[in-house]
């Protein structure tokens, strides 16, 4: 699927998305105040991406702990 954002004017396009991770982009951008509908503030794409960037943060460090558990 193809997935269409418009930011400060710009349309910016992601093609050929895989279903499950159209469904998952589609909804954190929307947690983070994309609308599909309108055209959107800078701020709210540096919303979204900090959004994702925590939850990566936070599953590095789930991973550091499951491996150093796992290493004792």
């Amino acid at each position: 699927m193809d997935l269409t954002i418009s930011i400060k004017g710009l349309r910016i396009k992601a093609k050929k998305l895989d279903n499950d991770f159209y469904d998952f982009i589609k909804a954190d951008l929307e947690k983070s105040g994309i609308d599909f509908n309108r055209d959107n503030p800078t701020e709210a794409l540096f919303t979204a991406y900090l959004r994702l960037a925590a939850k990566i943060h936070n599953y590095d460090k789930e991973i550091e702990g499951i491996i150093k558990e796992i290493e004792i």
